[in-house]
């Protein structure tokens, strides 16, 4: 009985993993499936490659290797508050130029290739280390998964990087001889991480967040912060900014009036959050009412607090609060337990 390639074994691991990032849809599940669905197809090309060694199987894997960078770029970067100009720049220029050198000179395709996914591995892991608030056009319910996302995809390009440059090093020096080893080792050390992926709930501990406005006492420094922070508050308490589905830090610096960066300072600043962890406060607190107080279901509740998806939502309401919605409302003395949410 033939051996299976190690490769196939990732790929069924990664199929697993694309189809439930599908079927869960949960925030962010297009992009992620996107380039989960672009790994995919790269290990196929890896397993194709190792098994039969033709000749336009290495060229078809070297185009794939090209495009995956800038589609993970393209995921979960174009959030990001950059220009035109400069999303065409790093979305276009570096890919097209390592084209260029696969096919004007094969020989360098393993070094352009392993310069290009540590460019945009490391520019991935960058922008995200700055936050959840530098995704601005992304939804705010969003912009922190996009962010985790972006840094695990950064981390994987980086990865992949220093594979291929093992296994360029070793066709220079021994012919090739360890090249199916470390294609296993590197997917070995991969496949903990996608299988934990697989089976990770996102659970989080409950964190306390000021309710209202800031009560401490501040310093010199800190009072135009602290200035710009209230006026921020009254502003989306007064028109309930926040109960907007689509609400993105872009859009929110537009209705106030006030540059995102700013607004994402002096709120990182007086409450110690991000902005979309700011937002959600006011979206759970405003859940917690209707919980007591009506007898929606959670479904509807979820959705006019302004979630857009349930997972989100429960994620946030545990943070926040420390309790799922069903056992809020269970333990809330002013709101018996409703039929609606057995539903």
């Amino acid at each position: 009985m033939p051996a299976i390639p190690f490769p196939f074994y990732t790929l069924s691991i990664l199929l697993i993993l694309l189809l439930k990032v599908c079927l869960q849809r949960a925030s962010g599940f297009r992009s992620t499936a996107v380039f989960i669905g672009a790994c995919t197809l790269l290990v196929l090309m890896s397993a194709l490659r190792w098994q039969f060694d033709a000749l336009f199987l290495r060229q078809l894997q070297s185009m794939v290797a090209i495009v995956l960078p800038p589609l993970a770029w393209h995921c979960f970067a174009h959030f990001t508050g950059r220009n035109r100009r400069q999303k065409f720049a790093l979305f276009a220029l570096p890919p097209a130029i390592a084209l260029v050198f696969n096919l004007a000179a094969p020989d360098t395709t393993d070094i352009v290739l392993v310069l290009l996914y540590l460019g945009y591995g490391a520019g991935l892991i960058t922008t995200a280390r700055q936050g959840a608030d530098v995704f601005v056009f992304s939804r705010l319910s969003e912009a922190t998964i996009t962010s985790r996302m972006a840094l695990l995809a950064g981390s994987f390009l980086c990865f992949s990087a220093l594979t291929d440059l093992a296994i360029a090093l070793d066709f220079h020096f021994y012919h090739g001889q360890q090249a199916p080893q470390l294609v296993a080792i590197s997917q070995a050390i991969l496949l903990p991480f996608i299988c934990l992926a697989i089976v990770y709930r996102g659970k989080t501990a409950p964190v306390e967040l000021p309710t209202s406005s800031i009560e401490h006492e501040a310093s010199t420094d800190d009072k135009d912060q602290l200035a710009t922070y209230q006026r921020i508050e009254a502003r989306v308490r007064e028109q309930h900014l926040f109960l907007n589905t689509d609400l993105t830090l872009n859009t929110l610096a537009k209705k106030l009036g006030i540059p995102a960066r700013q607004i994402s300072r002096a709120v990182n600043q007086t409450c110690g959050c991000n902005v979309s962890q700011w937002i959600n406060r006011f979206r759970i607190h405003y859940a917690q009412q209707l919980l007591r107080n009506s007898d929606a279901p959670v479904t509807a509740i979820m959705l006019d607090s302004g979630f857009a998806t349930k997972s989100n939502f429960n994620r946030e309401f545990i943070r926040i609060s420390g309790m799922s919605p069903t056992d809020y409302r269970l333990t809330s003395e002013n709101k018996p337990v409703s039929v609606a949410e057995t539903r």
